[in-house]
């Protein structure tokens, strides 16, 4: 009997270790990633698009969003234990150049988490899910 609850208990690790192994995978994330961002404060979110790709096994991404503030590349990618970094670059609105900082976590076909642009004091978040 306890060697029974032994071997479940580690069948049972080795599935936990499996899976937080495979939903850290880069290549799975590839693809499109779709969603609305809304700022504290604001009342239109905005829908941001993500391409992400695989580039000499790294992950290397574009974002772009529906009022053409965002269309950039990704900088400072960082894919660890199920949580996606990484900043984009932004057109303000009063000119010059901002960016976008981005603290997501996976689930499958779907990222969410919070987003901070600095430059305007702004936070807020992101729900994106994976377009098939």
């Amino acid at each position: 009997m306890i060697r029974a609850r032994k071997t479940a208990l580690i069948a049972v690790s080795v599935l936990w270790a499996g899976l937080f192994v495979f939903a850290q995978q880069p290549a799975d994330m590839a693809g499109i990633w779709s969603g609305e961002a809304t700022l504290t404060g604001m009342d239109e979110p905005n829908i941001m698009t993500l391409k992400l790709e695989l580039k000499e096994g790294k992950l290397a991404g574009h974002m772009t969003d529906q009022f053409g503030a965002v269309d950039a590349d990704l900088k400072d990618i960082v894919l660890e234990g199920g949580i996606f970094n990484f900043t984009v670059p932004l057109m303000l609105p009063q000119g010059g150049e901002g960016r976008i900082l981005f603290k997501m976590k996976l689930a499958g076909e779907a990222m969410n988490g919070e987003i901070e642009i600095p430059e305007m004091s702004a936070t807020g978040t992101w729900e994106a899910t994976k377009q098939k």
